[in-house]
């Protein structure tokens, strides 16, 4: 049986400095995080999810697919674990399923090694995964493992 529900969370620091604003969803096996507030580079959204979830999310299928893209702004280009050594997920997981826009991952300048997803309703180009300078800051999307 599928449970799918929306989590909405605020955490305050002791400084009362209010940090990210959290929307989930919920499949049989994991927890997606959206995390929309601050932005990261992919490195610091890697070590925020390994922190407090489990990982940056791995997407296996189009439904975890359309799941994630579900939580996403519109107009959202989101880091997901995806990274190029062989195009592999940041958990280590095994997965072949790639949603990549036609024309991507193309490296473009040398310095795209990190998988971002794009979601914006309407466009052509968009609502798909491209590769993106790791250093750039956006949104991001964590899991965290169903125990």
């Amino acid at each position: 049986e599928r449970i799918s529900t929306v989590v909405t969370k605020i955490l305050i620091h002791c400084d009362f400095k209010i940090l990210p604003l959290f929307a989930g969803e919920t499949t049989n096996r994991s927890t997606f995080i959206f995390v929309n507030e601050p932005i990261k580079t992919f490195s610091e959204a890697q070590s925020y999810c390994r922190e407090y979830h489990t990982d940056l999310a791995s997407v296996r299928n189009q439904t975890e697919n359309q799941e994630i893209q579900k939580m996403v702004s519109k107009g959202s280009k989101v880091w997901i674990g995806l990274f190029r050594d062989s195009w592999k997920w940041s958990d280590g997981s095994d997965s072949s399923f790639r949603y990549w826009k036609p024309t991507q991952p193309n490296n473009n300048g040398g310095v795209q090694s990190c998988g971002a997803a794009v979601y914006k309703e309407g466009q052509s180009w968009t609502d798909r995964w491209f590769d993106w300078n790791c250093n750039d800051r956006h949104p991001f999307v964590c899991y965290s493992a169903s125990k």
